[in-house]
């Protein structure tokens, strides 16, 4: 076909090829040298921009913490609202800036598009509000019949705003790994921010029945307790919390049962780029046991279990509460709620009595939902994953791990013996009254519950004190590792049991299941043991110079506190604010792991390659 065009068309388009190519490769030069001044410029503007975008979250908390300083109600509204219409177009404006200025502008829309919808949101939203001064938002929600209507919208805004910090954060998550931060310390921050976020929400007007939000210790307190899914309460989340507070409850127990960083890190590995064999590393560390090739896997699998079972313990409440509960809206919060609490073994409840109440008390429905939720909530879940894959046949070896044959024998071990020993002690006393079937279920429930999980459907305080130190035990011990629970930890007890058989019968190593322990897993059970019960040693002394109740009750409030159980014999809302401090600190401690603690503090050892010579040393 191009040999057949005349002779001075093909010469005039050959021109005109020519001439583009040189145009083309002219403006390809520029473009290179215009992309390079953008690189730089790009590299020396991101710290500024890094600045300002802390800048903006910090201003966030800011706005939050506006109505604690305004007493007058229409006074802070007018200024909290406009801080917040400023705060959403800065947000647009932040990254539409970095947007411009980046030179890899494709990839930095595919690692950031949730960022990008939100902030586009955040933008359109303030300016709206700017220009119409909510006539039709505040319409709308009068319309919609919501009472306050200038109080929702505020409350609608700064939740919005604290989605945009959350989202920001979750954002950077694979570039705080990449700095290969120390994975113990990255625990703890996580935690300690979701904490004071936490707090800080609950402290505000719309979380309080009486319109005042929470104390500061108050507040600090309860989003601990809620974090760390202890379940202790200085207010009554039924009667003082209003459904706005008691949703800042819900949503702290579920980051704090899965776990912030795994949680968070689930969310960036489809909100970023993704991770490097580096963040992997990190990872690692704070999911012990897992290969480094299998974390992204693991996440999933944790966080597609917690609400594949959250799920269908929610429909089992809904069910069992048909006629307790007959107002669906009312019967579907109260379901969501306790699905959520029982199995990340937090013991929140919406009832003020917690499961006390006739209602719920010999229930069946009610007790065995509970229990089963506590009880795979506590089990851990690598051995319920092993467990389904052992169902599904995706498994072809003979035997369950070690870790999980520990698991099962120690948990069906306490359950039975907890129920046996409570239904004996108790049998002429708070159980006195009921029939045979009700008083085994009672005792099972106490069994179940006191590892960590906070429910009671007994008086605690009611308790004799055989009872009572059967029940500290059980606290002590707890669930299993990698679990929503607290506690010792089954695998550390057993594991420190057969070492002591192995040391008395004079064997020179620990033996479980046909399988050797490695000497370092015993010296690291023995380690958290004794960092365990130094802290609560230090609790309980610090606990007895602040208050005067019994000192049984005291120690039940601090190993209830430290293994973040959440029952108590009813001190917790009378503790001093030293106290409750006390409390605090041992809630946080026994969430995160005194080995975290130690870790994330401690010094490295540089590795030697020499070791001195050996000299026994007198002991026992």
């Amino acid at each position: 076909m191009w040999h057949n065009l005349p002779y001075r068309w093909r010469r005039k388009i050959t021109e005109w090829i020519i001439h583009f190519k040189s145009f083309r490769e002219k403006q390809s030069f520029k473009f290179r040298f215009l992309q390079d001044d953008l690189y730089e410029f790009n590299r020396k503007v991101t710290p500024w921009l890094h600045a300002f975008s802390i800048l903006l979250s910090v201003a966030v908390f800011i706005s939050l913490l506006t109505p604690l300083i305004f007493t007058e109600n229409q006074g802070y509204i007018q200024l909290t609202r406009f801080i917040d219409q400023l705060l959403l177009v800065a947000f647009g404006v932040y990254f539409y800036t970095r947007l411009l200025i980046t030179t890899k502008r494709i990839q930095f829309l595919t690692s950031r598009w949730l960022e990008g919808i939100a902030a586009t949101l955040a933008f359109l939203f303030g300016i709206e509000l700017m220009i119409v001064e909510e006539v039709y938002i505040l319409n709308l929600l009068k319309q919609i019949g919501l009472t306050g209507a200038e109080q929702s919208l505020l409350i609608i805004i700064q939740i919005y705003l604290v989605f945009l910090v959350a989202v920001k954060t979750i954002q950077v998550i694979p570039e705080i790994l990449a700095k290969n931060v120390n994975p113990a310390r990255l625990v703890l921050v996580s935690f300690f921010s979701v904490i004071i976020v936490g707090m800080l929400l609950l402290m505000l007007p719309a979380a309080t029945i009486n319109g005042m939000g929470l104390d500061f210790i108050d507040a600090l307190f309860m989003a601990t307790s809620a974090v760390c899914v202890t379940g202790l309460i200085v207010v009554d989340t039924a009667t003082h919390l209003t459904m706005f507070g008691q949703g800042i409850i819900l949503v702290l127990i579920q980051l704090g049962g899965i776990g912030v960083v795994t949680f968070a890190t689930f969310l960036a590995m489809y909100l970023s780029s993704g991770f490097s064999l580096s963040d992997r590393n990190v990872l690692k560390e704070i999911i012990s046991g897992e290969k480094v090739n299998t974390i992204a896997k693991t996440m999933k699998r944790i966080v597609i279990l917690t609400f594949t079972v959250e799920f269908i313990g929610f429909i089992a409440y809904y069910i069992s509460w048909t006629n307790a509960i007959p107002n669906t809206g009312e019967r579907l919060w109260f379901s969501l709620f306790h699905t959520v609490s029982a199995f990340c073994n937090a013991g929140f409840s919406v009832f003020t009595n917690s499961l006390a109440d006739p209602m719920n008390a010999t229930f069946l429905p009610i007790n065995i939902t509970t229990m089963v939720l506590i009880i795979i909530g506590g089990l851990g879940f690598t051995t319920v994953w092993e467990s389904i894959n052992r169902f599904r046949g995706d498994i072809k070896k003979k035997y369950y791990s070690i870790h999980s044959i520990i698991v099962f024998r120690m948990t069906a071990i306490l359950i039975i013996t907890g129920t046996l020993l409570v239904l004996a002690i108790e049998w002429n006393g708070v159980l006195a009254g009921y029939s045979f079937g009700d008083k085994l279920l009672l005792s099972m429930f106490q069994s179940v519950t006191s590892r960590t999980a906070g429910f009671n459907t007994l008086d605690t305080g009611a308790l004799s004190a055989g009872a009572t130190m059967i029940v500290v035990m059980l606290m002590v011990i707890g669930a299993s590792p990698s679990s929503t629970a607290g506690g010792l930890k089954t695998t550390t007890i057993y594991v420190l049991y057969k070492s002591v058989v192995a040391n008395v019968t004079g064997s020179d190593r620990v033996e479980i299941a046909n399988r050797t322990v490695p000497d370092a897993v015993v010296l690291r059970a023995i380690t958290a043991v004794s960092l365990s019960i130094v802290v609560m040693i230090i609790g309980l002394i610090l606990l007895t110079i602040f208050e005067e109740f019994t000192f049984i009750d005291i120690l039940f409030e601090q190993v209830s506190a430290f293994m973040t159980v959440g029952l108590s014999r009813g001190i917790t809302d009378s503790l001093s604010d030293p106290g409750k401090l006390v409390i605090i600190c041992s809630m946080f401690a026994g969430r995160v792991g005194m080995l975290t603690v130690a870790v994330a503090f401690a010094q490295k050892t540089i590795s030697k390659n020499y070791k001195y010579p050996e000299e026994s040393v007198m002991v026992a």
